[in-house]
């Protein structure tokens, strides 16, 4: 991707991601919106990685609550950390790839969250979310979990 573009899709995803925060309580929802639909739509494949239920999420469960909150948290700094300079948000992910390996992710879930996250900001974000939204979130997204999946591998 040239720069010029590149740009522009972290131009696109910071911009679509201010919007997200200024929902009340963003954290929460989102966290619970995105969860009930990774669980929505692949219930078989979280068994293993999470101890939730669809149940926890729309029971508002206290300590589904706190890890969804740190989720959006965690998501909230990789956005902010996108930039000219690729390589420190590149070794984060890396890292969190490899601990992420001891919880039983693996390249599915990645696929799997990364549409769901899709899914989440499209319904948070209505006709804001355009075609170019959503492409500069699957190609940031697509950075961040090949990062994860290399950090995986090397493990």
């Amino acid at each position: 991707m040239d720069s010029c573009a590149f740009f522009g899709t972290v131009s696109e995803v910071y911009d679509s991601w201010e919007r997200v925060k200024r929902i009340p309580d963003y954290e929460e929802t989102v966290g619970i919106a995105l969860f009930d639909r990774m669980f929505e739509v692949a219930p078989d494949q979280w068994g293993n990685v999470f101890n939730w239920t669809r149940d926890d999420f729309q029971n508002k469960d206290e300590k589904f609550l706190g890890f969804a909150n740190k989720f959006v948290r965690m998501l909230d700094l990789a956005v902010h950390m996108l930039g000219p300079d690729l390589e420190i948000v590149e070794e984060q992910m890396h890292d969190i790839g490899v601990s992420h390996r001891n919880y039983g992710v693996l390249p599915i879930h990645l696929q799997l969250m990364g549409e769901s996250l899709a899914h989440t900001l499209q319904g948070l974000l209505g006709s804001s979310f355009t075609p170019a939204t959503k492409q500069a979130w699957k190609d940031i997204f697509g950075f961040w979990s090949t990062s994860m999946i290399q950090g995986a591998i090397e493990a």
